[in-house]
């Protein structure tokens, strides 16, 4: 058990050994001036000028030092069995998602329980020549590629994904959109598809399993109305405003805990929703009217040539509201007129409703 865990030990501080043997014949102060630009260890990547203010010196000075470092770093690499193996290592990961992927997965990839090995895997790469690293932009995560990796091909794949969404006009479900995407370019497998996706900012994955553009609604709801509307929609059914909380919550919608009370304020006064039992809202695009049971009566009624069986105005309202089939029935005898056959219709005069 403890040569497992011994093991487990070492293959976690892995990359900082590698970092160990390329820069032993480095100078401490270059190598500290590297550990604090980088953030290794615990420590976050500091600035040129914090690392220049410690050391009593012009952030310039400090950016040809660490250069100078990272240069000897380097020649030290070339021959270093230690290196060449954590090169094979980021290379195989490479090869698997198809020569790109952002740096953030590629780290969760590497190590293991060890947070502190993230930085170490960093400095690897900037002193490799098999990798590239693109820096955040517009419209591409921060990614690592190898080195031969053609980023005007990624380009075009997103483009054209892009497209396809904007074409649709709404988020695609993983399938759906894949398949669309063939039918541009057949030559491209499924896996390669998504791996080129992930390293995309302008197109994200929303946590229904549908793609769309990172600012849509449906992929990146802001303020509760909008992650509401998205929960509610995605179930298909009228929800119950606690449910509808407890569900952003599950779906990691809100860094914060979502408050029940909260989402009932905020639905109730958005025409969006409509009330349709004791707290279960639903979404007014799918036909749903605002207004008591016996104004959807009256719009029912209203709505037919011919006076209604009880049994079709009951069923009609039950698909509108959730409420109990009793409750539609004293609705129908207080407000309005029934005939002969349990048939019912408007009441020639102003219905007026019982105090």
């Amino acid at each position: 058990m403890k040569e497992k865990q011994s093991r487990k030990n070492k293959d976690s501080l892995f990359f900082r050994e590698v970092v160990d043997s390329i820069t032993k014949d480095i100078n401490e102060r270059a190598i500290a001036m590297i550990a604090d630009r980088f953030g290794f260890g615990k420590g976050n990547p500091k600035t040129l000028g914090e690392i220049g203010e410690t050391y009593g010196i012009t952030r310039e000075r400090v950016r040809q030092i660490i250069k100078e470092a990272i240069h000897k770093a380097k020649y030290k690499s070339k021959n270093d069995i230690l290196f060449k193996k954590a090169e094979e290592k980021l290379s195989l990961a490479l090869e698997q998602k198809h020569g790109i992927i952002t740096k953030k997965d590629l780290i969760e990839m590497m190590i293991n329980e060890e947070k502190e090995e993230e930085n170490f895997i960093s400095f690897i790469l900037h002193c490799s020549d098999n990798f590239k690293i693109i820096e955040e932009e517009v419209e591409i995560e921060e990614v690592v590629t190898l080195h031969h990796f053609d980023l005007g091909f990624w380009k075009n794949i997103k483009e054209k994904a892009k497209n396809i969404l904007h074409k649709h006009d709404r988020a695609l479900h993983t399938d759906d959109f894949f398949e669309e995407f063939l039918k541009v370019h057949p030559e491209i497998d499924k896996e390669m598809f998504l791996n080129f996706l992930k390293a995309s900012k302008e197109i994200k994955r929303g946590v229904f399993e549908k793609w769309g553009i990172h600012n849509w609604k449906e992929i990146s709801p802001k303020g509760v109305r909008e992650k509401a509307h998205l929960i509610i929609r995605e179930n298909k059914k009228p929800l119950h405003f606690r449910e509808v909380a407890k569900l952003i919550d599950e779906y990691k919608l809100s860094k914060k805990k979502t408050h029940p009370q909260t989402v009932h304020n905020e639905l109730i006064k958005d025409e969006k929703f409509v009330l349709v039992g004791r707290g279960t809202y639903a979404l007014k695009e799918w036909g749903y009217q605002k207004g008591t049971v016996k104004d959807v009566i009256t719009d029912i009624l209203s709505e037919s040539q011919e006076p209604l069986h009880q049994d079709e105005v009951v069923e009609k309202v039950l698909a509108m509201r959730n409420v109990k089939k009793t409750t539609v029935i004293i609705n129908l005898n207080k407000f309005f007129q029934k005939l002969e056959r349990q048939k019912y219709s408007l009441k020639n005069k102003k219905v007026e409703e019982l105090a």
